[in-house]
């Protein structure tokens, strides 16, 4: 059966407590509401909602007092008798759950105010429901519309017979949605470019990604069985260079360690259909329960995290479950006077510590954090840590590890050549720190963020390792071999001659057809750390004071640093690409619109439209996907006699050449990293300015396919 043969999805859209009486539900369907005979069509419509596997959507909407925008809370479900679902949810549930209990009581206010779509389809079966609810939750997630969203369960299927059927089939569920209430169900579109979409718990797991994640789930449950023979902590770290899947794979892992290991103080048995229809809800008792927290060093992800989190009922608010380290290790900490945690001395343990972009954690102290180590004060706080850890993603003097610490945490065996990909290393005793622990590691391999062939791929990683600039390959994408359209676009590396060019060119592609609106698309520029900043105070060295990317032309075409004397210089925000010889664009952060100070608590960089004519750099735009990434490279990277350089001397990021205790440099690695973080940010597209003639001349012979190889 081709895609275009498929059935059409059914969706009725209906008061909930209607569908506990079928005669209800066969006037929904009569056209004129009286005594006249269903139709065939009818009479099969309601056999597929009745008596076929189905999906509904439960929604209650109120008015946010503040912004006068409608706030959902949903649930999302599937069944295979949606009658007796809607009566358990409506009579069992609803004594024993917060979220039907909030539905019971806002019916009992009004019956009309909680209503619900039931969606069926004449293909579907136990499996496609079971991905229709995953996929729904995934989307819903990202939907700016819903405040709680409800299910505790993540149920992405394998392979199965109608496998192949089910991106069209939930498509054109997503389509009739969007177009009966696209408040709730915006544009696809949109969705895919939410951060809270790119890290969600509902994706579907690779091969690898599962593998990883059943091993860890079983290393937590032997680790709790023997809670009372051993106390030492473990540490599990979870490998993987830029955009393997490392975050994904956590966030999913988070969701299941809260909802199957009594975290959030329940056990709800959905996996079982016939145990759903009896009361096996019970409550555990307080002192059962486990404490678990996400982590990251990282202001924007861990808004993510915490609107993910709060959304999905993990939280009440945020910074409950989802921290920066500097907040859990003061929470277990003993306190000084003023009410500030002691690092060295910890207060009480979490059961499961999970930390994404562990490379982040810093490795000394500094004004915000009087400890020695992040990693460490974590474990002596955590039965379990949990961390996210890729190497060449360190891009600060104090987050760099000592060699013999490295040898420790990372021995050269584990790098096999992917043979262990999603394998868990046996726990071998560790000692560092003056403390023991027990250590395995977990290792990511295959590439899920840029979306192009091997050879593009290792193009990619060859530049960004700072190991040569071989000629960029052409990929030609993937195709559908009956239908000849695209299932992959052709990845597109571009060198621009300008940076004025390359900003136009990126703001092309941030424009998106959903909302009408140029800067809601997920692409942006970025910059190394070239061009000073800092964001505490204006700049008064610029007419605009802000602290700006700022570059000129000259007679001969050649790209310079600063402004050339007597140019009316500064940002100009009605015409900033106006003039072809002139770049200045702000850093981020730098453009406030109505007297804001910056971006709300809940608000991510890449996502505001306002942000589209600001450079972002690594502390804006690291663990974030783009959909096409702009990068201008300043004069931190150079070419010469054939290498690529990379010079200290052209960077303004005082953290990334600082030197180690005043003695040991690591500028070249830092600033190395800073390059692979940059480049990789792109899943569909790459376009690259040098500030560096011979750089930029060396990019635009391997884009002409005459450089030598790498």
């Amino acid at each position: 059966m081709t895609k275009n043969a498929l059935p059409k999805p059914i969706i009725m859209h209906l008061p909930y407590q209607s569908i506990d009486d079928r005669t209800e539900v066969e006037r929904a369907l009569s056209k004129n509401y009286g005594d006249a005979p269903l139709s065939i069509v009818e009479r099969s419509v309601l056999h597929y909602i009745f008596d076929y596997p189905t999906v509904y959507v439960v929604h209650s909407e109120k008015e946010n007092k503040h912004t006068a925008h409608a706030e959902y809370t949903v649930y999302v479900g599937e069944t295979n008798n949606i009658h007796n679902r809607t009566m358990q949810h409506l009579k069992t549930d609803s004594k024993s759950r917060d979220d039907w209990k909030e539905f019971h009581k806002r019916l009992q206010r009004d019956p009309q105010s909680v209503w619900q779509y039931i969606i069926g389809n004449a293909h579907f079966n136990k499996s496609l429901t079971l991905d229709v609810e995953n996929r729904l939750m995934h989307y819903l997630l990202g939907s700016d519309a819903v405040k709680t969203l409800n299910n505790r369960r993540t149920n992405a299927q394998g392979d199965y017979y109608t496998q192949d059927e089910f991106d069209q089939i939930f498509s054109d569920i997503w389509l009739e949605l969007n177009r009966q209430d696209p408040e709730l169900f915006p544009a696809e579109e949109i969705i895919r470019d939410s951060a809270l979409f790119k890290a969600s718990p509902f994706h579907q797991l690779s091969d690898d990604q599962l593998a990883a994640e059943e091993a860890i789930m079983g290393a937590l449950s032997d680790a709790f069985a023997d809670t009372d023979k051993n106390d030492v902590s473990r540490l599990i770290f979870v490998q993987g260079a830029a955009g393997t899947g490392k975050t994904v794979l956590l966030s999913h892992l988070f969701y299941r360690i809260v909802t199957e290991m009594n975290v959030d103080g329940y056990l709800d048995d959905e996996d079982d259909e016939d145990a759903l229809e009896s009361d096996t809800t019970r409550v555990i008792g307080k002192d059962d329960r486990r404490k678990a927290y996400i982590l990251v060093n990282h202001k924007q992800q861990v808004h993510v995290y915490n609107q993910i989190a709060t959304k999905l009922g993990l939280q009440k608010g945020p910074d409950e479950v989802s921290l920066k380290p500097t907040q859990f290790i003061n929470k277990f900490s003993e306190k000084t006077k003023n009410g500030r945690g002691i690092p060295d001395k910890p207060c009480g343990k979490a059961d499961i510590v999970l930390v994404d972009e562990a490379h982040l954690l810093l490795t000394q102290g500094n004004q915000g954090y009087s400890g020695k180590n992040m990693l460490h004060d974590l474990l002596r706080r955590a039965k379990v840590v949990i961390a996210v850890f890729d190497p060449n993603q360190i891009l600060q003097t104090s987050q760099r590890w000592d060699e013999e610490d490295v040898r420790a945490l990372f021995p050269k065996r584990f790098h096999d050549g992917g043979r262990n990909a999603g394998q868990l290393e046996r726990f071998t005793p560790l000692r560092i720190w003056g403390d023991q622990y027990l250590l395995s590691r977990v290792c990511l391999r295959r590439q899920f963020r840029i979306a192009a062939d091997d050879a593009t791929i290792r193009w990619i990683d060859n530049f960004a390792d700072g190991k040569g600039i071989g000629p960029i390959p052409k990929d030609h994408g993937e195709k559908d071999e009956r239908t000849g359209k695209y299932i992959r676009d052709p990845f597109e590396i571009r060198i621009f001659d300008s940076p004025v060019e390359l900003f136009k060119a990126i703001k092309e592609k941030a424009y998106l057809k959903a909302t009408g609106v140029d800067g809601c698309g997920l692409s942006r520029v970025v910059a190394t750390y070239d061009w000073e900043y800092n964001g505490s105070k204006p700049n008064d060295s610029s007419p605009d004071g802000f602290w700006d990317v700022e570059m000129y032309r000259d007679a001969r075409g050649a790209w310079h640093m600063g402004a050339v004397s007597g140019t009316q210089r500064g940002y100009d925000a009605s015409d900033p690409d106006g003039n072809p010889d002139y770049f200045c664009h702000p850093w981020n952060y730098e453009i406030k619109i109505d007297r804001k100070k910056g971006l709300s608590p809940n608000e991510v960089w890449a996502e505001s439209p306002h942000t589209l004519n600001e450079v972002g750099s690594t502390y804006s735009i690291q663990g974030f996907d783009l959909n096409y990434v702009g990068v201008i490279i300043g004069p931190s990277v150079t070419y010469r006699n054939g290498e690529i350089v990379f010079d200290e001397k052209g960077s303004c990021n005082r953290y990334a050449v600082a030197k180690r205790d005043g003695l040991v440099s690591y500028a070249q690695s830092n600033l190395r990293n800073e390059l692979n973080v940059l480049l990789k940010r792109g899943v569909h597209g790459l376009f690259i300015f040098a500030v560096d003639p011979e750089l930029q001349a060396a990019l635009k012979k391997a884009a002409d396919g005459t450089a030598a190889n790498a």
